[in-house]
């Protein structure tokens, strides 16, 4: 399988997969912070718990940052996506991407607290990352390793 890096203009990162080609999507304005280098280095040593979690898990672990976090969606649901990790809208529902079963625990925690995240603040701005950071402070870290054990797991 051909595995690509790309930077583009998003505000997260997303993914695509074909059957013979792996996109790994990385916002351009994440350069500063994350580099391709950490991926690289996160193939060659880093430990991922390559656990996965079962729904029950998910659940418990949404519920314990929607406590955390001070907040209550109206709709939790979890459903095949094809491009995103998670959704949220405006009419305060969060979508989950049913993938996420097949990932690090440590990845998915982080997903959660991502996407709870914006029913305090919309978008990607500095407050937004300052609050990420406040609440989970290897959030980088967390995705270089996890991306580095995708590519492992699927070179």
């Amino acid at each position: 399988m051909k595995i690509v890096v790309k930077r583009t203009d998003r505000k997260s990162i997303a993914y695509s997969l074909e059957p013979e080609k792996l996109t790994i999507i990385i916002p351009q304005d994440m350069a500063s912070d994350f580099q391709i280098e950490n991926i690289l280095s996160a193939m060659n040593g880093s430990v991922v718990c390559n656990e996965t979690m079962t729904v029950e898990e998910f659940r418990k672990l949404v519920d314990e940052w929607t406590e955390k976090l001070q907040i209550k969606p109206r709709k939790i649901q979890i459903r095949r996506m094809r491009s995103k990790w998670a959704s949220c809208s405006p009419g305060k529902s969060v979508s989950f991407n049913s993938l996420l079963f097949g990932m690090p625990k440590e990845f998915v925690t982080y997903v959660i607290c991502h996407e709870l995240l914006h029913f305090k603040v919309p978008n990607h701005n500095k407050l937004f990352k300052n609050l990420l950071s406040a609440y989970m402070p290897d959030w980088h870290e967390r995705i270089s390793r996890t991306i580095g054990y995708f590519l492992k797991s699927k070179g």
